[in-house]
C-alpha cells in the first residue's frame, strides 16, 4: 500500500494540473473575446454554458456575485 505522503502527492499533482488547465482555459476564452467572438459563440463552440463563459470572461464580477450570495446565506 502506498504511503500517505505518496497519496497526498497524487492529490497535489492533480490540483496543480486542474489549476493550470483553468488558467489556460481562461486565457483562451479571453483571447477569443479579444478577437471578436461573442460569449454566445464561445459557449456554442465549447459546450460550456453561457454562465460559465460569462464567469471566465469577467472573473471579478463572478467573485462579487459569489461573495454577495455568501453574505446573504450567512444572514
Amino acid at each position: 500500500m502506498p504511503a500517505t505522503a505518496e497519496l497526498a502527492a497524487i492529490r497535489t499533482r492533480y490540483e496543480y494540473a486542474v489549476a493550470d488547465a483553468e488558467k489556460q482555459r481562461t486565457a483562451d476564452v479571453q483571447a477569443a473575446l479579444t478577437e471578436g467572438a461573442t460569449q454566445k459563440d464561445i459557449a456554442e463552440a465549447t459546450g460550456y454554458t453561457r454562465e460559465t463563459v460569462r464567469r471566465i470572461a469577467n472573473p471579478e464580477a463572478a467573485e462579487a456575485i459569489r461573495n454577495a450570495r455568501r453574505k446573504g446565506a450567512d444572514a
